[in-house]
Formats: structure tokens, C-alpha cells, sequence
């Protein structure tokens, strides 16, 4: 650093000449004075003189300081840009994904509304052929009782018939009734 190896030099120069000589030194009120002064010019050369170097080193560093941190800012205001875009995008996709569900729950709702009115009306169609079914079923059945009923009264008609038909029938009535059934085969 040849600034400040100059302001050592310089200050060592200072102090010999404030040296007191041997006629100074008598006059000791004179004495004091004179170290004051020039100390104190000393230290007014040095204040002045690291005003003038330390204000380009230290605005050097300030300046320095002051554009890392324009850097920083800038850098700061890049990343919250990026964030701001990426969160525009994460919101425009999650409104998607809300207009995707709500179209997914809408349509599960008609297709479910689809599927109860079509079993609804399965069920009714298995109910008319249950229905159809139970009055064929009950037709026939109704129809099989009424031919055994009939078949019984025959039997005990007969029956009757037997156990009364030979008290009822004598030879005449007999032979009436042979020579009927010959005329009804001749016919």
C-alpha cells in the first residue's frame, strides 16, 4: 500500500520537526503548545488524509456492497416473478381440475340417474311378467281344479249311478236302452 507507507513517512517527518530543541525545552508552557499543535495538525493531516483515501475505499466497498445488493434485489424480484407465474399456473390447473371433477360428478350424476330410471323400469317389466306369469299360472291352475272337479263329480256321479242303477234298471228298461244304442250305431 504505497498511500499509507507515504502517510507513515509523512507523519515521522512531522514528528522530527516538532522535536524540541534545547531552547524549547526551557520555555515549558511553549513547549506544550507546540506538541498540541502539532499533533493536533498531524492528526488533521491524517483525518484528511484517510477522509480523501477512505472515502474511495469505502465507497469503492459501498459501491460494491450497494450492487451486490441491487443484484440481490434483482435476483429477489426474478424468483418472486417465476413464483408468481408458477403459481398462475398451479391455480389455472387446479381450476381445471375443479371443472374436471365437477363435470366428472355431473355426469356420474346422470349417468346414475340413467341407471335408476332403467332399473326402475326393469323392475316393472319383471313385475308385468311376474304378473303375467302368476295369472297364466293361476289360469291353468284354476283350469286343472275345475277338470278334477269335474272329473270327481263324474266319479261320484257314476258312482251314485251305479249303486242306484240296479235298483232302476229291469230287463225292460234294459232291452230299451240295448236296442237304442243299436239304432244310434246303425244310424
Amino acid at each position: 500500500m504505497p498511500v499509507w507507507s507515504w502517510v507513515a513517512g509523512w507523519s515521522l517527518a512531522v514528528a522530527e520537526t516538532t522535536e524540541l530543541s534545547p531552547e524549547a525545552e526551557a520555555g515549558g508552557g511553549d513547549l506544550l503548545a507546540r506538541i498540541l499543535e502539532s499533533n493536533l495538525i498531524n492528526i488533521a493531516i491524517i483525518l484528511t488524509l484517510l477522509f480523501i483515501l477512505g472515502r474511495k475505499v469505502v465507497g469503492e466497498a459501498l459501491a460494491k456492497r450497494r450492487e451486490g445488493i441491487l443484484e440481490e434485489l434483482r435476483q429477489a424480484e426474478q424468483r418472486k416473478q417465476e413464483a408468481i407465474e408458477r403459481l398462475a399456473e398451479e391455480q389455472q390447473k387446479l381450476a381445471q381440475a375443479q371443472q374436471e371433477a365437477e363435470r366428472i360428478r355431473k355426469q356420474a350424476e346422470a349417468n346414475a340417474a340413467a341407471r335408476r330410471q332403467e332399473l326402475l323400469e326393469q323392475a316393472e317389466r319383471e313385475v308385468e311378467r311376474l304378473r303375467a306369469n302368476a295369472e297364466k299360472e293361476l289360469s291353468s291352475e284354476q283350469e286343472r281344479i275345475l277338470q278334477e272337479l269335474r272329473r270327481q263329480i263324474v266319479r261320484q256321479a257314476l258312482s251314485k249311478v251305479e249303486q242306484e242303477l240296479p235298483q232302476h234298471l229291469n230287463e225292460e228298461v234294459h232291452r230299451s236302452l240295448i236296442e237304442r244304442g243299436i239304432q244310434m250305431i246303425a244310424r
